[in-house]
């Protein structure tokens, strides 16, 4: 007998469930301890420096296949910021390595472009019908978060 659409509903949303559960393993713990740590010790400082570099960085960021689509700061206590990224498509590991270089030691940058890659590739791994990566949106605070938009 065949399976019922709500059982393949079931178990595609179970599959989901398990994959996903993985996905807070995209800020590594050293790129999550950082991250805490700025904003810690910073806080309104670290945000004005974040959008110093997305600002500086904003060509490498769509050279490397995400576009800035929106930037959220919340200003309570801790602060935080969320920022919003069109995926446009992927980059060979080559090109990733050459805008990694060209970022040089801005840890911020480099946190924000190795959580886009992260993030893109493991959407990549996660098959949903049609369904394919549109936005990554990326909260740096005393608890970092990423969140992608599939359409």
């Amino acid at each position: 007998m065949s399976e019922s659409i709500l059982d393949k509903a079931k178990t595609a949303a179970e599959s989901f469930k398990i994959k996903t559960n993985s996905f807070n393993e995209i800020f590594g713990d050293s790129e999550r301890t950082e991250i805490v740590s700025q904003f810690k010790e910073k806080g309104m400082d670290k945000i004005e420096e974040v959008f110093v570099s997305i600002d500086k960085f904003k060509s490498l960021f769509y050279e490397a296949g995400y576009e800035v689509s929106g930037i959220n700061v919340s200003l309570g206590l801790p602060p935080d910021i969320s920022i919003s990224f069109k995926f446009l498509g992927s980059v060979d590991e080559a090109k990733r390595k050459e805008i990694e270089t060209k970022l040089g030691e801005n840890k911020s940058a480099l946190i924000i472009l190795n959580s886009l890659f992260k993030a893109s590739d493991y959407t990549e791994k996660i098959k949903v019908g049609e369904l394919t990566l549109k936005s990554i949106n990326i909260k740096l605070g005393l608890i970092p978060s990423i969140s992608v938009s599939l359409s």
